[in-house]
């Protein structure tokens, strides 16, 4: 379908002329929120089938339940559909608040929720086996479905940029007025002081994760240390590359799995917080929703730690160098750049 010239009627119009890519943008948003729940869905559904098959399997005289590498299995999976939830849930509640601006945060939901149940349909067919191979079985048609999602409404890899981005511009344009100022002192006395004490409070005390429960200050209080080390991070970046960094994917790409397991573990820690306040007394249901969720938070923070880490020792000159004989002449550089001011 191809549209030349065509007319359209002023009532037929949606928004304001010349805004339209803000309208497509919008619907966008609004899609990103569904892979959360279309993928929570499936995701339960694998966990589900893959608890029954490890109970009812028996292998070399056990059932597979009994072997720690299903057990592992098993955990990521039930902490990887909690997260989801909470974290599909707390961005459609940010929708239905009127939030302007909730593009970041539906690019993130996007990402975890994709990945996350593709992770999590790998495990339930490799717990099956030969079985998941049979036509009977819906896994063979959900490991297909599941593929497309990491590829439409935006894929993750522009997301992951998109997400790294947008979550450094604060920052950025903050350092840009400081390296300004600098040069200019004598007018720009206040900012520098109001950024200093900012820097100084930051070094002195991490950021205040708010939760009501009791029982969940000490997870509030890890998350917020892990705030503060995404933004120390972040700053040393910037002020390394400058505005080079739009172009070094491999610290974007880092920077964004942080950031989303930072807001992840925040939609975790919300849930887990309202659940606790919501119960009388906790029953069966509600400590499985705190194991489940502190097992999250557990984790995500070690890969969190683990990305910062990434940030500093790497092998990405290794990565790129053999990607680059790989590829063979005229990839050396970096996009917008030409061969010589690759370095």
């Amino acid at each position: 379908l191809a549209f030349d010239n065509l007319f359209v009627p002023r009532e037929n119009i949606l928004g304001t002329l010349g805004k339209g890519l803000r309208v497509a943008l919008t619907v966008l948003d609004f899609g990103r929120t569904t892979f959360g729940a279309s993928c929570t869905g499936a995701a339960k559904f694998c966990v589900e089938r893959a608890v029954a098959h490890a109970r009812q399997r028996v292998q070399f005289g056990q059932p597979l339940g009994r072997f720690e590498l299903v057990k592992e299995k098993l955990a990521a999976m039930q902490a990887g559909t909690y997260a989801m939830e909470a974290c599909t849930y707390q961005t459609a509640a940010l929708i239905d608040s009127g939030a302007g601006d909730f593009m970041l945060e539906t690019a993130m939901l996007k990402v975890f929720a994709t990945e996350t149940l593709w992770r999590i349909l790998n495990d339930t067919f490799q717990l099956h086996g030969g079985l998941a191979y049979f036509t009977d079985q819906p896994f063979e048609r959900m490991l297909r479905d599941a593929r497309i999602n990491t590829i439409g409404e935006g894929a993750n890899d522009v997301l992951r940029a998109f997400t790294a981005l947008v979550g450094m511009r604060d920052v950025g344009l903050e350092l840009q007025s400081i390296r300004d100022s600098i040069y200019a002192p004598l007018g720009s006395l206040t900012r520098l002081s109001r950024f200093a004490g900012r820097q100084l409070s930051a070094l002195v005390a991490p950021p205040l994760v708010p939760v009501r429960s009791p029982e969940l200050e000490p997870d509030a209080a890890e998350l917020g240390r892990l705030v503060k080390r995404l933004g120390r991070n972040v700053q040393r970046l910037l002020v390394q590359h400058q505005l080079g960094i739009v172009d070094r994917q491999y610290l974007l790409g880092r920077v964004a799995d942080a950031a989303t397991e930072l807001y992840v573990s925040a939609c975790v820690l919300n849930r887990l917080d309202a659940r606790l306040r919501e119960a009388e007394e906790p029953d069966a249901g509600v400590r499985l929703d705190l194991e489940t969720g502190r097992y999250y938070l557990r984790t995500a923070g070690r890969r969190i730690r683990q990305a910062l880490a990434s940030l500093w020792d790497n092998d990405d000159e290794a990565t790129t160098a053999l990607a680059n004989r790989l590829l063979g002449p005229g990839f050396s550089a970096r996009p917008g750049t030409s061969d010589g001011e690759a370095t």
